[in-house]
């Protein structure tokens, strides 16, 4: 059907031209255009032909007022239209809008309020034996469907405005078809849209705002499929899922939901993948019955409880993270026995993982973080397995209850209070250097390490055994180190920080004019992702990896570090730590070490970021990258980059002239490291300043004599390979305050201001 057919035309008052849009339906013939003239038109309308209104000037100008009592506005033909209208019904609990069995309507740009949209389908008696909700295509325009509808009713709304009705906005019921394309609920009293029977629901970018009940309900054996989608403040779950009906969700957000975020009940299944469940009052995402889900690259913050598992189907958790829940953050019911890998727990008020009676599961490479009860804890009769598991910064990390039994196998524990995994390095204590954990200090001898059993052992409480952890002592494997050494300078869980102050702190550095502006225009940049994944609109193509190019001592560590805690201020890292490797921790010494070595570095940086100095010398200028460890560091980069891309910021750096040769060392690394930062070298003026800072730091001042003195000094300094910019600055520093200080020992009693004042005779002697 095409618009270029001669409309024809409603106004009241103009001659020659129809008074109602009712007479303009009976006049007109299939295929036919109605063009209304601006205003508000009180009729019950039934479309039984293939037509399209329209309004005459513009979206908005037509209003339909449809009197429930009258009847409801009904679509009973195939291939109908509405461009740019308005439907307003009189009562908000009643069908305003009527899709029937076999029709088909496009909503385009329309807004529908005070009144729900119904559309229709023949309801089977046995569910349709359609394949998993993932393997429906999102994508599909119902094109066929509405132009020739042969099952239920079919509904495709483009950027249309359902509002202010009561019990629900949108209901499909029997095999009904609907595709909601940049549209909305909103103020909604009840659920905002409810799908039953064996109806389908595509979705994207599709938003629902507030409402008294659950965002969506899918029933019976419905299907319902979401892509950049947001269900924002609904007043109970932002997606309930029950009977037989399936979800697919996709790059979402569903945020402050009253009750749980996304919640299964009954035989339902969901998967979920680069979806957001943020701030949800009681679960981030529910299981109960037997129903599934399986979340991808998940992220669940806020709330009670992150995942709480109560099914005793399978469920798998797979590169996702749960963070800041007051409770759990991952808790298994009686049954429950789900697959969880590669998951990240942060900061949760008890429990990071608790694992209830008579449950099991297998924990595969999962990190606990900051938990303020047990990291692990395996409550009686419980069955777990523990596989290359971590625990961070917690006052313990596992507990077990009486004739609970877990399998642990190459699991350790960083920065823990009581610990029953083995530890790595040196335990670090809260005022001193690193301590070993089995060195007595002044407080008596410490109590004797658990004896450790072989990989994959069972680790069970003692009999009549008090709270878990009352044996105190790092356990480690006989002859195996479980991880990097360097794994416990992972700084504990930071502070709060505000993006205000970071960006203060980024704009006192010295010098660095580019790359304070580069950084800002970043940080705006993800704010404004934000808003739009916030506002329910899909996120612009953005790679957060960069390429830090510039001499030694330009201030690339110290912006990178800052640029994770950016990061972490804006919700999109979960940690926002540094983790500084170069070519020797990545590469091994033999075939097969360089990806496991590389992998172990990679992880330690998830949640943060990975800065890899000298990264150039991964590709060695004249060798052949398949004749060299470098090779493989680099193909395992470029995988773990993609596999944890939400998770792990990577930061290459090092001299302009050679980060090109990293770059183009595989074809990987130019599609994912897009933006490169430029670190001019200091000038004079600026490296002065650096010593002004550091002077301020320590609590010196420089004299007239002596700052004129240093520029002259910094300006005679040769730029050679040898210079090294902020870091000869803070050299220089030190030489000064080392002279300063043999100066003050041949006085008497020097006065305080004597003390804290460098002059011209602190510098050492010119540099030929």
């Amino acid at each position: 059907m095409s618009d270029e057919n001669e409309p024809i035309r409603v106004a009241p008052r103009t001659r020659g031209a129809h008074r109602t849009i009712a007479e303009a339906l009976a006049a007109a013939p299939a295929d036919a255009v109605i063009s209304i003239a601006p205003g508000e038109y009180t009729e019950t309308l039934r479309l039984s032909r293939r037509v399209t209104l329209r309004p005459e000037y513009g979206n908005g100008s037509v209003v339909i007022i449809v009197r429930t009592t009258a009847g409801t506005m009904t679509v009973a033909a195939p291939g109908c239209r509405l461009r740019g209208i308005t439907l307003r019904g009189d009562e908000p609990s009643e069908a305003l809008l009527r899709v029937e069995d076999a029709a088909s309507l496009v909503l385009e740009d329309c807004t529908v309020a005070r009144g729900r949209i119904e559309v229709l389908g023949s309801r089977s008696t046995t569910p349709r034996p359609d394949p998993p909700v993932r393997s429906i295509p999102i994508d599909h325009d119902l094109a066929e469907e509405l132009a020739d509808p042969t099952g239920g009713g079919v509904l495709l709304a483009l950027r249309t405005r359902l509002r202010s009705s009561r019990h629900t906005a949108l209901h499909l019921t029997g095999d009904a078809l609907a595709r909601l394309e940049d549209s909305s609920v909103d103020g909604v009293e009840g659920i905002g849209v409810a799908v039953s029977g064996t109806a389908v629901l595509r979705a994207n970018r599709f938003r629902v705002h507030g409402g008294s009940g659950s965002a969506i309900r899918a029933r019976d054996s419905s299907r319902v499929l979401m892509r950049a989608s947001g269900v924002f403040g609904p007043g109970r779950h932002g997606v309930l899922v029950q009977d037989k009906a399936e979800v697919l969700l996709t790059d979402c957000r569903v945020e402050k939901a009253a009750r749980s975020g996304i919640r299964l009940d009954h035989t339902a299944r969901a998967e979920i993948s680069d979806t957001t469940i943020a701030d949800a009052e009681l679960c981030g995402v529910e299981v109960r019955d037997e129903a599934r889900a399986t979340l991808r690259d998940a992220r669940v913050t806020g709330g009670d409880t992150g995942v709480r598992l109560r099914s005793t189907e399978e469920s798998a958790l797979l590169h996702s993270s749960l963070a800041r829940q007051r409770g759990n953050g991952l808790e298994l019911a009686a049954g429950a026995d789900p697959r969880v890998r590669a998951v990240r727990i942060i900061r949760s008020g008890k429990h990071g993982v608790l694992v209830g009676e008579g449950a099991r599961g297998v924990f595969d490479h999962c990190d606990v973080l900051a938990s303020k009860l047990p990291a692990l804890y395996v409550a009686r009769d419980a069955e777990p397995r523990f596989l290359g598991c971590r625990v961070f910064d917690s006052p313990q990390d596992l507990g077990l209850a009486q004739d609970a039994q877990a399998v642990v196998e190459n699991c350790v524990s960083i920065n823990v209070g009581t610990a029953r995994l083995p530890g790595v390095g040196a335990q670090r204590s809260q005022d001193g250097p690193p301590r070993d954990p089995n060195t007595p200090d002044d407080k008596g001898p410490q109590r004797p390490e658990q004896p450790a059993g072989p990989p994959g052992r069972h680790v069970p409480n003692p009999p009549h055994a008090g709270p878990a952890g009352a044996h105190g002592g790092a356990a480690a494997h006989p002859g195996e180190t479980p991880a990097d050494p360097d794994a416990d300078e992972l700084p504990p869980a930071p502070p709060e920080e505000s993006l205000e102050d970071l960006l203060a702190e980024l704009d006192e550095l010295v010098g660095l004019d580019g790359v304070k502006e580069n950084v800002g225009g970043m940080v705006k940049l993800m704010q404004t992702v934000r808003m739009r994944q916030e506002a329910g609109l899909p996120a612009p193509p953005l790679s957060r990896h960069l390429v830090f190019a510039g001499n030694p001592g330009t201030g690339k560590t110290t912006v990178a570090r800052l640029y994770g805690r950016l990061l972490n201020a804006l919700g999109l890292l979960s940690y926002g730590h540094l983790v500084e490797v170069d070519r020797s921790a990545l590469v091994g010494e033999y075939i097969g070490h360089t990806g496991p070595k590389t992998t172990e570095a990679f992880l330690r940086a998830r949640g943060g970021v990975l800065f890899i100095d000298e990264a150039y010398a991964l590709a060695p200028a004249g060798i052949g990258m398949g004749q060299d460890f470098g090779s493989e560091a680099v193909a395992t980069l470029v995988k773990l980059m993609e596999d944890y891309r939400d998770e792990v910021v990577v930061i290459a750096a090092g001299y302009p002239n050679d980060m090109d040769r990293f770059i183009d060392s595989n074809p990987g690394l130019a599609s994912r490291f897009t933006r490169t930062l430029h670190f001019a070298d200091y000038s004079d003026e600026e490296l002065v300043r650096i010593v002004e800072h550091h002077a301020r730091k320590h609590r010196y001042e420089l004299s007239e004599a002596g700052r004129k003195a240093l520029t002259g000094f910094m300006g005679a300094i040769p730029r050679g390979d040898r210079f090294g910019n902020g870091r000869t600055a803070r050299q220089l520093f030190q030489q000064m305050t080392e002279r300063q200080a043999m100066r003050m020992a041949e006085m008497k009693n020097p006065e305080p201001g004597q003390l804290m004042t460098l002059d011209e005779t602190d510098l050492p002697l010119p540099i030929a």
